[in-house]
């Protein structure tokens, strides 16, 4: 990717990169992405861009990149601009009422309650298997990230609670509700398993929940291979995956009658306009109260 090639661009975009991760306590993840949004913005640039290049730039995008990763390269110059005004870099802020591409509304692909239950049956076998069983109830019993299941650590279960500390974006910390059976598993992994499998390791990996089979903590591919073998031997035709889960997690609260609130808290939504998706996916449900209530049903 071409580098910016004026300094007062580069430099803004390193003070603007520290302000993310430093002030705001943005995730690296999220620094990252508006590094290469921003630094492919500047490029070719012998000064600071303003409205007009930066709406060029974005109509340029459009027609190679999909809306959201346009989406997200317009927030990113927003963010970027606004600082620059506020640092007194710009003589005002050139982004200011500027929108980002309409995304459309895309329904969760969640599997269905069924298809959770065929796949939490899936045989515990050996030491990995339950472990992987404890894994998958604690992705569905909780609707976390894969990222917030490997760093959670053993002091994260609460059981006396029947609660759940994890850590979302932006470090985060939230509580969530954890029903009994993802409790027993986790507590028969932790007596049964953790113990055996902490030992195999050639470094201590302290405190983290789930460890791999030579003992080191658990990452996000292992979870993602977890969940897509357990389909697999549940036979199921979705796909399947940590985060389908978390959508069926969230599914499933929202057609039991779970308020909306309730369930951002539970996801970690910053914002209540991204648990609302979730009022759009139990067209069923909806029918059959329809016909069993409605007087021409």
């Amino acid at each position: 990717m071409p580098a910016a090639t004026n300094p007062t661009g580069q430099r803004a975009l390193a003070d603007f990169l520290v302000y993310l991760g430093v002030e705001l306590q943005v995730s690296p993840h999220t620094v990252a992405a508006y590094r290469r949004d921003l630094r492919r913005f500047l490029a070719g640039h012998a000064a600071l861009p303003g409205r007009e290049a930066i709406d060029r730039h974005l109509g340029e995008l459009l027609a190679t990149h999909a809306p959201a990763s346009v989406a997200r390269a317009a927030a990113a110059i927003r963010g970027f601009c606004r600082f620059l005004a506020a640092e007194g870099l710009a003589a005002h802020d050139v982004a200011e009422g500027l929108l980002g591409p309409r995304l459309e509304q895309k329904l969760p692909n969640a599997p269905s309650r069924k298809a959770v239950a065929r796949l939490l049956e899936v045989p515990a076998d050996g030491l990995l298997g339950i472990r992987d069983r404890a894994l998958l109830h604690v992705l569905y019993a909780t609707g976390c990230r894969a990222g917030e299941v490997v760093g959670l650590r053993t002091t994260s279960v609460i059981p006396e609670h029947r609660l759940l500390r994890a850590f979302g974006k932006g470090n985060k910390e939230r509580l969530v509700p954890i029903a009994d059976v993802a409790l027993d598993w986790l507590r028969r992994y932790l007596t049964e398993v953790r113990p055996a499998l902490r030992a195999r390791a050639a470094q201590d990996p302290g405190d983290v929940l789930f460890l791999s089979r030579t003992g080191r903590p658990l990452d996000r591919v292992r979870v993602f291979q977890v969940v897509r073998a357990a389909a697999a031997r549940a036979g199921l035709a979705v796909a399947c995956s940590p985060h389908a889960l978390r959508h069926s997690f969230a599914t499933h609260l929202v057609a039991g009658g779970a308020d909306l609130r309730s369930v951002q808290e539970m996801l970690g939504h910053a914002s209540l306009q991204t648990t609302q998706v979730y009022t759009h996916v139990d067209h069923e449900r909806l029918r059959s109260v329809h016909q069993r209530l409605h007087p021409r049903g």
